[in-house]
């Protein structure tokens, strides 16, 4: 028996000895850092930023169909203009050579039209193809025209114009509250994945304590041994009771390394095989919950990111019912064009005739179209109606969800709230019960395994405080995402909103 009990105690005290001797090495880490490292290179976040970018840069496009556009042609040509009269074999042909200059400034209208102004100066020159042809000339014509066209009917308004543009500004908009969400909801993993990677950082030292109070025990019983108090095989309970407690630490301690992994992941990092383990230094907050459901649930209704988003969507379905509304209207575009026109030999004389406003040419026009069944504009038209019908669907659908989830987490906060405040009287108790107990054992009047069960007691009375402390944390990270006030109550200032 006494060699037994040798070897047991060399064993676990080499197995004690190994974690300390083979530790990782440990990174502490605070919940501040570990935001702001998630803030600088989470992947989800990163996302929305080049999202946010994509929708101003579809903003800037959807502005640009109002732009002013300038646009010129030149061009030039020669062919064979035979005379009237070509009977039987046509020997008077000319060359006639043109050359055409064109300038324009042209601009869409908010209203659905179109102005545009366009200078143009054109040569005409003829040159014969034998001396028996005659001689040749030319003339060079020049004009200076305003030319407006609008629809009457179908696309007439802003509200058909300005459609994409008010979607842009709308899916613009919709992309910073996205990107607000995904902060509110990365912030909120992160916070509850520090909060885990506390409870297995105190959990562990709560284990480790567990084995430094077997392990006491073990010098006690064994100085008791040694005065003829006890017995060899007294020592037998405490040596299985330590083994237990390394084979705890082990698994705390793997537990430990999956929170750190948990964490790394959000940082956005790649965990390298020589990476330190991450070690929680901020203990979670303790204290009576302050929590009242109608004003949480008004708050996340008026504020949560993704219920505003989809309101938003309603915009969009909306814009869409205009558009293909406007589509079942028949097409009638008026056209007009006015300015002067000279006609000269020379290009300086032919300008200066046009300048006079001396001729003017004017033209107008109307163009109508209907399509006699017209199916493709109602189809478009119901669809449209059916996407804003499943629009609002889905923002309701949401708002309830929303106001469940806030219900639940505000619920599970003053839940984990009584937790703590009895978890805390339940600790004083077991130390209360332990210290009773030890006093009994020195005395003679208990074992070593009474002693060890008030140890247990204590232990799993600490974890369960310390598990009911870190669920009201996460209950009330959770809480605040739904609201969106978990990025002011961190800190976290998104660019842009």
């Amino acid at each position: 028996m006494k060699v037994f009990l040798c070897i047991s105690a060399a064993l676990v005290a080499a197995c004690f000895a190994c974690p300390r001797a083979c530790a990782e090495e440990t990174q502490p880490l605070s919940v501040k850092q570990a935001i702001e490292r998630a803030v600088a290179g989470n992947a989800d976040l990163r996302r929305e930023r080049v999202a946010v970018a994509q929708a101003e840069a579809r903003h800037l496009a959807a502005e640009g169909q109002f732009d002013v556009v300038f646009d010129a042609a030149l061009a030039s040509g020669r062919a064979l203009a035979p005379p009237l009269s070509c009977v039987p074999i046509c020997t008077e042909s000319t060359w006639v050579k043109t050359t055409d200059l064109a300038l324009g400034l042209s601009r869409r209208l908010e209203t659905g039209g179109s102005l545009r102004l366009a200078a143009t100066a054109s040569r005409f020159a003829s040159a014969p193809l034998s001396e028996a042809a005659g001689p040749g000339g030319s003339i060079t014509s020049s004009s200076l025209a305003l030319t407006f066209s609008h629809p009457i009917l179908r696309g007439f308004g802003t509200e058909v114009t300005l459609a994409n543009l008010r979607k842009a500004r709308i899916q613009q908009d919709a992309a910073q509250l996205g990107r607000q969400m995904r902060a509110c909801n990365v912030l909120r993993d992160v916070v509850i994945a520090y909060w885990e990677l506390a409870y297995a950082t105190q959990d562990l030292a709560i284990r480790r304590s567990a084995l430094d109070l077997a392990q006491e025990q073990l010098r006690i019983t064994k100085a008791l041994i040694g005065v003829g108090r006890l017995a060899d095989a007294d020592a037998a309970s405490v040596e299985r009771a330590i083994a237990q407690r390394l084979e705890d630490m082990a698994t705390g301690e793997q537990i430990l390394f999956f929170r750190s992994l948990d964490l790394q992941r959000l940082f956005g990092v790649s965990t390298e095989v020589s990476s330190p383990l991450l070690t929680a230094t901020d203990a979670p907050a303790t204290g009576a919950p302050s929590v009242d459901e109608a004003a949480d649930v008004g708050r996340a209704l008026a504020a949560n990111p993704q219920l505003r988003a989809l309101k938003l969507g309603l915009g969009l379905s909306q814009a869409d019912v205009t558009t293909a509304r406007s589509t079942l209207r028949p097409r009638l575009d008026f056209t007009g064009s006015v300015g002067p026109v000279g006609w000269k030999p020379g290009l300086g004389d032919s300008v200066r005739q046009a300048s006079g406003f001396g001729a003017l040419a004017w033209s107008a026009g109307l163009a109508f179209e209907l399509p006699v069944e017209n199916r493709a504009a109602r189809g478009q038209m119901r669809a449209a109606e059916e996407e804003l019908n499943l629009a609002h669907i889905d923002a309701e659908d949401f708002a309830v969800q929303l106001r469940d989830l806030v219900l639940r987490a505000a619920r599970s906060v003053r839940t984990a709230g009584t937790r703590v405040a009895l978890g805390q009287r339940e600790v004083a108790f077991a130390q209360l019960n332990l210290d009773a107990e030890r006093a009994r054992f020195q005395a003679g009047r208990a074992t070593n395994n009474d002693v060890l069960l008030r140890q247990q007691e204590l232990k799993d009375a600490q974890t369960r405080l310390l598990r009911a402390t870190v669920d009201q944390n996460e209950s009330e990270a959770a809480l605040s995402a739904a609201t969106a006030d978990i990025l002011d109550r961190y800190g976290v200032v998104l660019k842009g909103l």
